[in-house]
């Protein structure tokens, strides 16, 4: 009898394992080769190298010879041809990287394709794979934007990931990417910093089994060795090391929350399905919240992405519940998770919802990515089918944190506690409040006063298009209702605003937001959506 793994029916958005397979039943995708896979960011900044990754996976168990790569590119109908001969042998790491720093043509701006021609000998044969060895999949050059101007910012305001997943999330059907590489990616994406959010349940496996449990923890503890490493080789780069926690809800359901900078590793195996009909979660979100170190941080894990059916009847899947988000050691919801979507649109009806209540819970962005630098590469049904889409890619939907001091892990983390962050994908915004007392409040902080005055800035670039829509919300918490109070459609500079305006006497307790958008040809319409400002009540 064939014993039927809950896991590999979920969906997922990575980097895919091919050599687990059922007995006796045939699979597409298995192959005895290790897998070979490139890949590349979706856009560079101004001056930057393209990094091409070339990762081989599990070759200790399937040796080859890396004979050569050849890369081409392509900018309109000129072809560029860079060869790399290695000639080495691969056979003693379970992985292996190499990063080739591509120098972009002279001159070059916008859409690049490129395509990683990957020469290997195996068992006396020699092979070549273009962009990676998957059995079915596409096989498709990558889409790179070469940007000549840098991602639209302000001085004080840094970009990350904060839902990213790594080499240690390993399993039956996915893996992630090396820690340095996503670092060195996300610094030729324009990043400054990511959360590594490994899933619970495989960060306390076996080092050589994913199946079974490790009560010494040992991956727990090596990625956060590996962050502490990178974080001091690299002193302009955070990692923020964390963990993805299948933790129960309300109903003693398995969601997810992201718990970042927690020393302590918190378990978490309810949907694993590493336990073959034993879903119920290890630790409440309570529980979790309740130990939750001073300095860490705790994120509602994509609340609004709702599970399929098989995933809530096989692994016990349920939803984030209202009282769930009460809990006031919980410090952020993240709103967006790679893609807009209908997820999208429920998580800022939910987070509104919150803020008129009063919670101070702050939005935050993540794509999810396991690797996925420039398209993910997925398990279908398994193990027949492949999907590739260019959405849940590292980097695309941004978190912009505003922090006043040196950017380094505590700055970082005190910055998003106190809600100074705005999610995008493409334009900024900022702005602050002032009284009559001269006093300041930026996103994230709370200002009382009879007169007020608002500094409303907003900023794009060629690349996302010209500025469409600056809306700017007021919330009256003591009627539960927001409003629009300002919009903005014409701009003299479509790329830069720039207003001061007065606040009309406010007489309920408040908060002020604002929704950006701004639109072209190529990346459609983009967004950015800041915290709030709080108004306190008149005594």
């Amino acid at each position: 009898m064939i014993e039927l793994n809950p896991n590999i029916l979920l969906p997922v958005f990575l980097y895919a394992e091919t050599h687990y397979k059922f007995k006796g039943i045939y699979s597409r995708l298995y192959k005895k080769e290790p897998e070979i896979i490139a890949d590349a960011p979706f856009r560079v900044e101004p001056g930057k190298p393209i990094p091409i990754l070339i990762l081989i996976k599990d070759a200790n168990r399937f040796p080859i010879i890396l004979e050569s790569i050849t890369v081409r590119y392509f900018v309109e109908k000129n072809e560029t041809v860079k060869e790399y001969s290695f000639k080495q042998r691969v056979a003693d790491k379970k992985w292996w990287h190499k990063i080739i720093n591509l120098k972009a043509p002279k001159d070059c701006s916008g859409q690049l394709l490129v395509d990683v021609a990957i020469k290997i000998r195996i068992n006396g044969k020699t092979k070549v794979y273009h962009n990676d060895n998957y059995r079915i999949s596409s096989h498709q050059p990558f889409n790179i934007f070469v940007a000549n101007e840098h991602l639209p910012t302000f001085n004080d305001l840094f970009f990350g990931d904060f839902h990213v997943h790594s080499l240690f999330t390993e399993d039956m059907v996915e893996f992630g990417a090396p820690l340095d590489v996503i670092s060195e990616i996300g610094r030729a994406i324009g990043l400054n910093f990511f959360a590594v959010t490994d899933h619970s349940y495989d960060l306390d496996d076996k080092e050589d089994n994913w199946l079974e449990n490790d009560p010494n923890i040992p991956r727990w503890h090596e990625l956060k060795k590996e962050v502490k490493r990178l974080n001091a080789q690299n002193k302009k780069f955070v990692i923020l090391p964390g963990e993805e926690v299948s933790a129960g809800n309300s109903r003693n359901k398995n969601v997810h929350l992201l718990v970042v900078n927690n020393e302590d590793f918190f378990e978490g195996r309810g949907d694993s399905a590493e336990r073959w009909l034993r879903t119920r979660p290890d630790l409440t979100i309570t529980q979790i919240l309740e130990n939750l170190e001073p300095e860490a941080l705790a994120i509602a894990g994509h609340p609004e992405v709702a599970p399929p059916f098989l995933q809530r009847f096989l692994i016990r899947r349920g939803d984030w519940e209202w009282s769930d988000f009460q809990h006031s050691s919980l410090h952020g919801f993240q709103i967006w998770n790679g893609v807009f979507d209908s997820a999208f649109k429920r998580g800022s009806k939910t987070w509104i919802k919150l803020l008129l209540e009063g919670k101070k819970i702050t939005i935050v962005a993540g794509n999810d990515a396991h690797g996925n630098f420039n398209r993910f590469r997925q398990i279908g049904f398994p193990f027949f089918t492949f999907r590739e889409q260019e959405s849940q890619v590292f980097g695309k939907m941004r978190t912009g944190v505003f922090v006043r001091d040196k950017l380094n892990l505590k700055s970082l983390l005190t910055a998003v506690k106190a809600g100074h962050c705005l999610v995008s994908n493409g334009p900024v915004a900022d702005f602050h409040i002032t009284n009559e007392s001269g006093e300041r409040a930026a996103i994230g902080e709370k200002i009382f006063g009879k007169e007020l005055q608002m500094h409303i800035q907003a900023k794009s670039t060629i690349e996302f298009g010209s500025l469409k829509k600056i809306i700017l919300f007021f919330g009256d918490l003591d009627n539960k209702k927001e409003l629009k109070y300002k919009t903005w459609e014409r701009f003299e500079d479509g790329y830069n605003f720039l207003q001061t305006l007065k606040i009309d006497a406010v007489r309920v307790s408040a908060y002020f937001r604002v929704e950006v958008t701004a639109e072209n040809a190529n990346a459609g319409i983009t967004r950015c959506l800041t915290n709030p400002v709080w108004i306190e009540k008149k005594s």
